[in-house]
């Protein structure tokens, strides 16, 4: 009698829980040996089940491509104050690489946009207030201190920060990865290479420069710093702005499965 009402208790238990993660949307919610969810994708993957390689790539690259409501590099400025907003300090912004949080209100010096996937190598001009191309893209762009912003340039990222390389910093290297991987996808004609890239003023602002790098150090990152509360919340921000999302902070696995060596 006890067995079976222990029986019946669990499966009760399980039941609520299984709920309770319909309810507030999480896509798994059991992790597999690796850390990752096995239960079936949400509706928003749905057609990913299966897919592997190339073959998920270009789901994705249509997924994240279709439906799209791009905002203009004007508007992004209302948009990174809501998205990037600093979960323990309201009415403030959680700046990039620096960690530092500050008003959120756009003055023109608490903070700016930042091109995580910098502006000259996005294969189009220097961005207007009014434009809405790949360099207003809110996935990529990032509040950032000023001063940050200048050190930062148009380098490439890497283990250490030198005249051409950059590290963005234990906390947010994770998120840099992720937003590259983001861009590849939503951006076909982009290219993640293995070398360091030098800062080129013949090709900056051309799509010949549309490449970002170091691949290998990326996927490391991705690993050693996977998604947090801040940048699923800012994944949703971005998702209601924008109609689309990055598939990579929703399902980390999906990396390694078009990335991966």
């Amino acid at each position: 009698m006890k067995n079976s009402l222990k029986k019946i208790a669990g499966g009760i238990v399980s039941i609520i829980v299984i709920a309770v993660a319909a309810f507030f949307g999480y896509d798994y919610l059991f992790a597999d040996d690796n850390g990752y969810p096995q239960l079936p994708l949400e509706e928003y993957y749905a057609g990913a089940e299966g897919l592997d390689g190339e073959e998920l790539k270009n789901f994705l690259t249509e997924l994240v491509s279709t439906n799209v409501t791009l905002v203009s590099y004007a508007d992004a400025k209302v948009a990174l104050a809501e998205a990037d907003a600093d979960p323990d300090n309201p009415g403030k912004v959680l700046t990039i690489y620096s960690r530092a949080s500050v008003p959120a209100l756009w003055d023109g010096s608490s903070w700016h946009r930042e091109h995580v996937w910098p502006n000259s190598r996005l294969g189009v001009e220097r961005v207007d207030e009014h434009e809405k191309n790949q360099a207003s893209d809110l996935h990529n762009l990032r509040a950032i201190q000023p001063s940050v912003n200048s050190s930062r340039g148009n380098k490439v990222f890497s283990d250490e920060t030198g005249p051409e390389t950059y590290y963005p910093g234990d906390e947010d290297k994770g998120d840099v990865a992720r937003i590259l991987f983001y861009m590849v996808i939503r951006y076909p004609e982009f290219d993640l290479v293995e070398e360091v890239l030098p800062n080129d003023p013949n090709t900056n602002y051309t799509p010949e420069a549309a490449k970002m790098a170091v691949l290998s150090c990326l996927l490391r990152w991705h690993r050693e710093d996977p998604p947090d509360d801040f940048e699923k919340q800012r994944n949703d921000v971005i998702y209601r702005w924008q109609n689309n999302r990055n598939p990579f902070i929703d399902h980390p696995e999906f990396v390694e499965m078009i990335f991966g060596d």
